[in-house]
């Protein structure tokens, strides 16, 4: 994103409550902290962009639904710690 990244927009559209919107945060970063940036900005939730075409359905379909969501990975690696 040139003038801004997924956090800084997540933030923005979302700031005073003056949107609605539910934000799925699609990434690269595979990286905790950025995930939890993401989730403080107000994002439902985050999911890699190596997701699978039906995950990525799913995923927004869950988060449209209200649910939160946590890519699979980023899940079973807090599992395991």
């Amino acid at each position: 994103m040139p003038r801004m990244d997924g956090i800084a927009a997540t933030r923005r559209l979302l700031d005073g409550g003056r949107c609605p919107a539910r934000i799925l945060v699609l990434t690269t970063f595979d990286e905790d902290q950025y995930i939890y940036r993401a989730l403080r900005a107000g994002a439902s939730g985050s999911l890699l962009k190596s997701a699978p075409p039906c995950e990525l359905a799913g995923a927004i379909r869950a988060v449209a639904a209200g649910e939160a969501l946590l890519a699979p990975e980023i899940t079973r690696r807090k599992i395991e710690e």
